[in-house]
């Protein structure tokens, strides 16, 4: 029996996670046959009675954390996505690998976090979700100092920079920057975004 994967996606408010999950998918990545465990579609298709933003959010992050430990208990290759601004994460990761899983990282990221506004602006034009500015900016560094730790504790991590190839709402496409093993890492662009060298400051780069 093959071992599970848990496909793990994270990144800033803004940042492109859907986009890279869509191209993931795509690409052949991720299997199109994996669950996609995504807390803002669930709160979207399912929790618009609830009036209260606040009280609906908290319902859907409930909702993510429930079925990401029933296909963990399962042992069915999923993916979910997170924002990682939250040590929680961290112990996902763990308790995925103590589970039997495979856990790969799939970090997206840009720069200049003003344009994660931006981005968000865009989003909820398009019937997205809102998140507050000044939250989308406090939560930047802490993502990054969290993620440092994530790609060292994940069995495989591959960033991805939104950059320079416009997608078709005029936004920068993921574009893939490093990948880490546990052994060492692959720069596979010079100079990295300087995002990027933050989060492999501690990593042995190749």
């Amino acid at each position: 029996m093959p071992q599970p994967v848990f496909f793990l996606l994270a990144g800033p408010n803004g940042a492109g996670k859907s986009s890279l999950y869509r191209a993931a998918v795509a690409d052949g990545l991720i299997p199109e046959t994996a669950e996609f465990v995504n807390a803002d579609l669930h709160e979207r298709a399912h929790l618009q009675h609830v009036q209260d933003p606040e009280r609906r959010s908290a319902a859907a992050r409930e909702w993510a954390d429930a079925r990401r430990a029933a296909l963990l208990a399962q042992g069915k290759t999923f993916v979910s996505e997170t924002v990682f601004s939250h040590e929680s994460k961290l112990l996902l990761i763990e308790q995925a690998q103590r589970s039997g899983f495979l856990v790969v990282l799939l970090v997206v990221c840009l720069d200049h976090p003003q344009r994660l506004l931006e981005r968000v602006r865009q989003r909820v034009q398009e019937g997205g979700h809102d998140v507050p500015a000044d939250r989308i900016l406090a939560r930047y560094p802490r993502t990054l100092a969290f993620l440092a730790r994530a790609v060292r504790q994940a069995d495989m991590a591959l960033l991805y920079d939104t950059g320079a190839v416009p997608d078709q709402d005029g936004f920068n496409r993921p574009v893939r920057v490093a990948t880490c093993r546990k052994q060492a890492t692959t720069r596979l662009v010079k100079p990295l975004p300087q995002w990027a060298k933050t989060v492999l400051s501690r990593k042995p780069v190749h």
